[in-house]
């Protein structure tokens, strides 16, 4: 969800915005992060699930701007906030009984057991996952979040290779992370950085974000011959970009939290 200066506008979309450290800052009661980007040309306001307001901000922009660009835009705001709520109801912030891996065709059930005291762990087999953990459910979204990553660095870092092969380019590197507003990006230096999450959504969608963010080893950007070369090895790429844009849902919400 975004808001830029120009208008309310609703999405989620790959993007090149630099991960600058966020600064956190209280404006209310109403907690948000402050991120300077050197990408950025406008102030940009989104909220990044479940319940997070990012204001993205050029390099250089006065605090006072960006805070008569919050008081500006205090209805979308409480609309945007209304919507993740209605989004993410309580029991979709519940620990899960069980996990699905639609990428990959993969389940597990999830078993929870009382810590008594001992330090917290996870423990899975082929089908199960077993945690060992206090009721702090933040506690246990960490657990399973580092559990995806490992998941995700077993069953996503071979098929990016195998797809690049195809393509016939080679990152410099690639890095698996749990992004909560993209689900991949490449650097100019050549590093890809693939989310975790793309595990929850259906494996053409996984295939054509690999072709797309491959692609950009050869047009670090999105003109003409940068689609022409998605083109080529994802024809659908259009229909594809649409479905995984609206696929933030399929994540569930202890992959997102922090």
């Amino acid at each position: 969800m975004r808001c830029t200066r120009d208008g309310v506008r609703v999405t989620e979309q790959l993007r090149l915005l630099d991960d600058d450290r966020p600064k956190p800052v209280s404006d209310g009661g109403f907690e948000m992060v402050i991120r300077e980007s050197r990408r950025a040309k406008s102030l940009i306001l989104q909220m990044i699930p479940p319940y997070t307001l990012e204001v993205v901000v050029p390099r250089g922009t006065r605090p006072r701007a960006v805070k008569k660009f919050i008081d500006d835009n205090h209805r979308w705001i409480e609309k945007a906030r209304s919507e993740l709520r209605a989004l993410y109801p309580a029991e979709r912030i519940a620990p899960p009984t069980e996990i699905e891996f639609a990428a990959v065709g993969a389940h597990w059930d999830v078993r929870y057991v009382a810590s008594a005291g001992r330090k917290s762990r996870l423990r899975s087999t082929s089908h199960t996952i077993e945690i060992e953990a206090a009721t702090d459910s933040r506690e246990v979204s960490e657990l399973l979040r580092q559990w995806l990553l490992a998941q995700a660095r077993i069953y996503l870092k071979p098929w990016i290779s195998r797809e690049a092969r195809g393509i016939g380019v080679k990152p410099n590197s690639v890095s698996v992370r749990t992004q909560r507003t993209r689900w991949g990006s490449c650097s100019p230096r050549g590093n890809v950085s693939i989310n975790a999450s793309l595990l929850f959504v259906e494996p053409d969608l996984v295939r054509y974000l690999f072709v797309h963010e491959l692609c950009h080893l050869q047009h670090l950007d999105h003109s003409r011959r940068f689609w022409h070369a998605v083109a080529r090895h994802e024809p659908n790429f259009k229909s594809l970009d649409r479905r995984l844009t609206d696929s933030w849902s399929a994540v569930p919400v202890w992959a997102l939290q922090r």
